[in-house]
């Protein structure tokens, strides 16, 4: 047992836990984010059986057979689902007990379970019911659990979330700030005029002054974490405490009063961590080597880093006509700026629904109608049968109409709300 104890410890750079008191902490708030997300999954319904039978789950682009894989229950159909979490749960209060009794070995090997399967969810079993705070768990406990360097690689990658969001921002939703102009409430706390001098301040502090956290000069990192700091506590009046409960306990662990200057690691140890950096690079770059505007779109655009991209709003209409020539009709409308209005999301249901119905329908007529951050909303899509479309995740799909096909404008939107 000792042999097995001595090579995990070795293979997982686990004595780097053991000698680092930060990279303790960030253990203890990578359990509690995991709290968090399971908390806000127990009582969801993306991954049942029951979504897959109501045509109402959605499967990522690039595997879009997921379904075969859903075998949970939630409440009231069933228990599964509330199992499977709770079991989930007593892992990681196991993970508790042990970092406390200082026995990392058992805390590092019961967290992997939790790890293995939040990271399915959110890359491989659904596309409904995550965010950016599920990108930044996934990269920490990825550090933490697996990678060697750890606290330098933690830090970097924190550091390369606020840049790597920056390209997702360079655009008016930012610059213009209409985002939040289009909001009945506008930006929280600053007025109309303001919006454009807030965003492109945080466009700023995360593109460059970001890179002040990892400095060795003490006030310019200090200033720098203070901001960031703020920026999460503000940024909770929109996104509530899934975010800035994610990032703020490991931001201020590893640049608040415990920073410390630490020299770039370019050994061979480094080779993972510097992996998993260009591999977050080429997530981020995904949407924009993908024709047309991904924020018109959405065309790759959860790849890489997407909160508050733009404002949204969309109308999808579809008339299905079925075989013994009764014709069914139907009109959707999102009403919060939080809704992505993705026809890729408005494709995979009607595709499921299509082969659920199979020969008893005809035809699935589909108009999609998007308007970004107040502007007109154009139809992107109009088709005559959406039942025999395709959807290709890495590159443009033709059915999809770009800035460039100059797709006729529908009509104007009024402002909406965030919810």
């Amino acid at each position: 047992m000792n042999i097995i104890a001595s090579t995990y410890r070795r293979l997982f750079s686990i004595r780097e836990i053991e000698d680092t008191h930060v990279l303790q902490l960030v253990f203890g708030a990578t359990i509690f984010s995991y709290f968090l997300a399971f908390q806000s999954w127990i009582s969801g319904t993306a991954l049942t059986l029951d979504s897959v039978a109501r045509a109402t789950h959605v499967c990522k682009p690039f595997f879009q057979e997921c379904a075969q894989w859903y075998f949970l229950r939630a409440l009231p159909e069933g228990y599964s689902q509330t199992f499977l979490y709770m079991t989930f749960f007593a892992l990681l209060f196991t993970a508790v007990y042990f970092a406390y009794q200082k026995k990392w070995v058992l805390a590092h090997l019961v967290l992997i379970p939790v790890f293995v399967w939040h990271t399915l969810v959110v890359f491989v079993l659904t596309e409904l019911g995550i965010g950016n705070y599920d990108y930044y768990l996934i990269c920490f406990a990825f550090v933490l659990l697996f990678i060697p360097h750890k606290e330098f690689f933690l830090k970097l990658c924190l550091v390369l979330f606020y840049f790597l969001s920056t390209a997702a921002k360079l655009h008016e939703t930012w610059i213009l700030g209409t985002y939040f102009s289009a909001l009945k409430t506008g930006l929280p706390l600053f007025p109309d005029w303001a919006i454009p001098f807030m965003t492109n301040w945080v466009i700023f502090m995360e593109m460059v002054a970001a890179w002040f956290l990892l400095s060795k000069r003490m006030i310019m990192q200090r200033a720098v974490f203070v901001f960031f700091a703020m920026f999460h506590l503000y940024s909770g009046l929109l996104v509530e405490y899934r975010y800035p409960a994610t990032v703020l306990p490991t931001l201020f662990i590893l640049f608040g009063p415990l920073y410390r200057f630490q020299e770039v690691s370019l050994d061979k140890r480094s080779l993972a961590g510097w992996a998993l950096v260009a591999l977050l690079f080429v997530g981020q770059m995904m949407p924009v080597v993908i024709y047309g505007d991904e924020k018109l779109t959405l065309e790759g655009n959860t790849y890489g880093l997407y909160m508050f991209e733009a404002n949204h709003q969309c109308i999808s209409t579809t008339r299905t006509v079925f075989a013994d020539g009764t014709v069914q009709e139907w009109r959707g409308e999102s009403i919060s700026s939080r809704d992505r209005c993705d026809p890729y999301r408005a494709w995979f249901r009607i595709h499921s629904r299509c082969k659920a119905l199979g020969a008893r329908v005809d035809r699935v007529e589909w108009t999609f109608d998007h308007s970004i951050n107040g502007g007109p909303f154009l139809r992107i899509v109009d088709v005559s049968d959406a039942c025999v479309l395709e959807y290709h995740p890495f590159r443009h799909n033709a059915w999809i109409k770009t800035e460039y096909d100059s797709p006729p404008i529908m009509g104007y939107p009024v402002e909406n709300v965030y919810d």
